[in-house]
């Protein structure tokens, strides 16, 4: 059987039969229209181009340009694809990438996929919805299968059909039980009165610590306004019983308002606690779903839910630094000779833990973790009783690399993995001046890091410029990303040498990581705009953003011969505050670097450069210039910077074309740092 369909020139074939869809063809075969994957019997297709189309989208009926309600001011028309770049578009309605047909409006760049827009056409009125809960007519969805971005408004999960959605709104969605819930209840929380159901919670004060303002409740709640109680929807239907696999009793829900400890994460609650009559247990609903057994990112071993931990008293929470009450359920690793432990809300803490139980540990990235990318040993040499590779092979360079451990190096030579200074011993291939020191070529393929929840893949981006999500440099060279889908994070290989604790010489007492942290930093006195950052454990109000935190302790002036040392304090006279390379005043509070022998005191960006992780002599592109840019460290007869006018003394880029001249400041770049890209990678795209 045959169509001819409007949206193809050949005639397409209906096949019946389940086909297997090769490796190859796995790309190619999504439906052109709705853009979702073939993946069963009964679809159409054109072999020759490799065009299919789902059974039930060959069905469909389109208007080349209709009128729509959810974009009633202009008509939309039909397009076989976005006439945007690139291959996908973000509907507007579910918020959610497409790919295939789209209906468009130019006039507001807005799309509309296929599916969105033929159930928006048979959705209907819901006149009869309540208007105390949302003061806008909603339209009413009842086969929309695709989940959109939003949230329920109600009880604030996942949205997919049925669903009730306000044009006027675009994140208003419910639940279709969430949009049918009763408007008033009786309840054993309250048996004096019914509760009434409100579409947000009332005005607590800033200082509440109820169990609506811990969890930042935002969706609907039953209310009794004599009593003053609040309740979320998702606690008035809770289970009466639930079961467990990690717990032999079944647990069964006390609804009431009541005080406790938890007894597996050793926190409070104030109302509906689940109990264990047989084990006299009162638990947080979330916490009965505690896994036994997770790996997070601070630490190497597997750690274990447990009641009753074998340690002493007064143990230390590895992650907040704060005391972990054995009375109460906490992770701790059961490893020989390792005594970490965790409060259970630490360690489950989704900056730090990926929401998966260990089970039996993915061996495969297990193995990954213990790899690093040379591939070939080609030939040894004796250090002692151990056997070190000389000449090797690695996944990040086409020819051998031959290691040296000793002899002069040249002081502009950097590590083409974490672009430092190169140092002994380390790896080369003379013929492409390609550097790597012994460590940066034996980091492992994978690694867990407490900077994120997930492992990092270990990646090679010579042939462009990108920045690190922890410091937030610019860089090139090695770094380790997230591949997880949807997940886009990736630190440069200085960061990801940093524990979750450290010793730093600026300050008397031990730091620790802290996630989501709002303050200044106490070495460059900057309001932390990042999320990550380290704090004194004994609480002394000290912290060090990452940058100030992987600033190099010694650091190399071309024109010096000493080494130049970071620097803490400076009790100099006010005469002396000024940077010996810029010959601008130093805050004295400020670190910087400084040379006894010759009394030099250069602020810390001009002793390192404004580009510290980006080769001298890179090419490179900037949006806010015709021409290939290139990184140079003037020191003499310094230009004027194109942007702010100031002269161009240190790192900077510059055009190095006859007529043009042009210089830009290393901070000046800074805010279109995005937009870099280097020579190599725009090179390969023109010859595209």
């Amino acid at each position: 059987m045959e169509l001819q369909h409007l949206t193809h020139q050949h005639p397409l074939v209906f096949i019946q039969e389940q086909h297997s869809i090769s490796s190859d063809e796995e790309a190619a075969a999504s439906c052109f229209v709705c853009g979702k994957l073939i993946d069963g019997p009964s679809y159409y297709c054109c072999s020759e181009c490799k065009f299919y189309l789902h059974k039930s989208c060959a069905g469909l009926e389109f208007g080349t340009q209709i009128i729509h309600p959810f974009h009633p001011q202009h008509l939309l028309t039909l397009l076989p694809k976005s006439p945007y770049s690139g291959s996908q578009y973000e509907c507007d309605f579910c918020g959610r990438l497409s790919g295939g047909f789209v209906y468009h409006c130019d006039t507001c760049q807005f799309h509309l996929d296929i599916n969105c827009a033929l159930q928006l056409l048979q959705s209907s009125l819901a006149e009869d919805f309540p208007n105390c809960l949302h003061h806008h007519p909603l339209f009413f969805l009842q086969n929309h299968d695709v989940e959109v971005e939003s949230d329920c408004t109600g009880c604030q999960k996942p949205v997919s059909g049925p669903f009730y959605h306000c044009l006027h709104c675009p994140d208003f969605y419910l639940h279709k039980e969430c949009g049918e819930l009763p408007l008033e209840i009786n309840h054993p929380y309250d048996r004096k009165h019914p509760l009434t159901l409100l579409p947000n919670p009332q005005v607590h004060p800033g200082e509440c610590c109820c169990y609506l303002c811990k969890i930042q409740w935002e969706g609907f709640v039953y209310c009794c306004s004599v009593c003053k109680i609040e309740f979320a929807v998702e606690e008035i239907f809770a289970p009466r019983t639930i079961t467990a696999s990690s717990h032999e009793h079944p647990w069964t829900v006390l609804s009431r308002q009541m005080s406790f400890i938890c007894d597996f994460c050793g926190t409070t609650g104030d109302r509906t606690p689940y109990v264990c009559t047989s084990c006299d247990l009162l638990v947080h609903k979330k916490c009965i779903s505690l896994p036994p057994e997770i790996m997070i990112t601070p630490h190497h071993h597997p750690i274990s839910h447990s009641l009753q931990q074998n340690q002493s008293e007064n143990c230390i929470c590895r992650i907040c630094q704060n005391e972990v009450n054995s009375r109460y359920g906490s992770y701790y690793c059961s490893t020989p000779d390792c005594n970490y432990i965790a409060h259970a809300d630490c360690a489950t803490d989704e900056e730090i833990w990926d929401a998966t139980n260990f089970l039996e540990e993915k061996d495969e990235e297990l193995l990954l973790e213990s790899m690093n990318l040379i591939t070939n040993v080609i030939e040894e040499i004796s250090d002692g009783e151990d056997r070190v590779p000389r000449v090797i092979k690695h996944a990040y360079h086409d020819h051998n690399l031959v290691l040296s451990s000793s002899g002069d190096i040249k002081e502009d030579n950097n590590c083409d993995g974490c672009v430092g200074l190169i140092s002994t011993p380390f790896y080369s291939c003379e013929d492409c001046k390609f550097f790597l020191h012994k460590n940066c070529a034996e980091l492992p393929r994978k690694k867990r890091h407490p900077f994120h929840r997930h492992s990092l893949t270990l990646t090679n981006i010579e042939d462009h410029i990108s920045h690190c999500h922890a410091c937030y440099r610019p860089h090139h060279g090695f770094l380790y990303e997230c591949l997880k889908k949807d997940c886009v994070f990736e630190i440069d290989i200085q960061c990801s040498l940093v524990s979750d604790t450290l010793k730093h010489p600026s300050h008397e007492h031990p730091l620790y990581l802290v996630h989501n942290y709002q303050g200044k930093c106490s070495g460059c006195l900057r309001e932390s705009c990042h999320y990550l950052a380290y704090r004194c454990i004994n609480r002394c109000n000290f912290t060090l953003d990452i940058q100030c935190v992987t600033l190099p302790l010694t650091a190399w002036y071309k024109y010096d011969k000493h080494p130049l040392i970071l620097t803490y304090f400076d009790d100099s006279t006010p005469s002396q505050h000024y940077c010996d390379l810029c010959e601008n005043k130093r805050d004295p509070n400020h670190w910087f670097y400084y040379c006894a022998d010759c009394d030099n005191s250069p602020h810390t960006n001009c002793a390192i450069g404004d580009l510290p992780l980006i080769k001298l002599g890179r090419k490179v592109y900037l949006f806010l210039h015709a021409h290939l840019l290139t990184v140079v460290k003037n020191i003499w007869n310094c230009p004027p910077c194109e942007e702010c006018g100031e002269l161009c003394n240190g790192q900077s880029l510059e055009c190095k074309e006859p007529e043009c001249n042009v210089t830009f400041h290393g901070p000046c770049v800074g805010p279109f740092i995005e937009e870099l890209m280097s020579y190599d990678s725009i090179s390969e795209n023109e010859e595209e």
